[in-house]
């Protein structure tokens, strides 16, 4: 509000200096001189245009009214052919799942093979299933393996892949490989005098 005071004031005080040049400037001229409106006017003028100011920041939302403008949506095709029939957008929607249909369109699929022969015999898609494992015939096909070599050679004497496996861990045998390994130096410089590695 002390800012509008302000304003108010200084617009007053600005308008009354530009009416006595108006006034200086008329009397050195013979034209007519233009009529000016006087310091009362001209307050009651700012007055009446600080009460519109406060009257539209009091103005609260219940007493605004929206005009809503409906604008005509022009579609470039018919839209009968894609609504149902009696279709009134106007009235209520009142949906009802039972009044749906649901038309299901089965797509015949043409395969380029006769499918009885990957089928069983008697085979039909539409019967119900039942299935029995113990009807079901597990055939094993048994491929012969052939190898490149001898395989007696690398295994033990004696050895039946058809029997059962029957392991004796004392018959195994480890024999360990002594490999001399060849510094490049001697050692001797290097340990202790009358060392020897195999005393305990």
């Amino acid at each position: 509000m002390k800012k509008i005071n302000l304003i108010l004031g200084a617009g007053i005080v600005s308008f009354l200096l530009l009416s006595f040049n108006v006034t200086n400037n008329c009397e050195n001229t013979d034209g007519p001189c233009p009529t000016l409106l006087t310091p009362t006017e001209t307050y009651s003028l700012f007055e009446d245009a600080l009460l519109k100011d406060e009257a539209i920041r009091s103005l609260s939302l219940n007493e605004i009214n929206v005009i809503e403008e409906e604008e005509e949506v022009v579609l470039d095709f018919d839209t009968t052919k894609y609504l149902p029939l009696g279709f009134n957008p106007y009235t209520s929607s009142k949906l009802n799942l039972n009044d749906i249909v649901l038309v299901e369109i089965e797509e015949e699929i043409v395969l380029d093979f006769d499918t009885t022969k990957y089928l069983p015999i008697g085979f039909n898609p539409y019967a119900k299933p039942q299935l029995d494992l113990n009807t079901i015939v597990l055939v094993e096909i048994e491929e012969e393996i052939v190898l490149d070599f001898d395989t007696s050679k690398y295994l033990p004497i004696g050895f039946n892949p058809y029997s059962k496996p029957q392991l004796d861990l004392n018959d195994i045998k480890v024999e360990e490989l002594e490999e001399e390994i060849d510094l490049g130096f001697d050692v001797l410089h290097y340990l202790p005098k009358g060392f020897d590695p195999y005393t305990k």
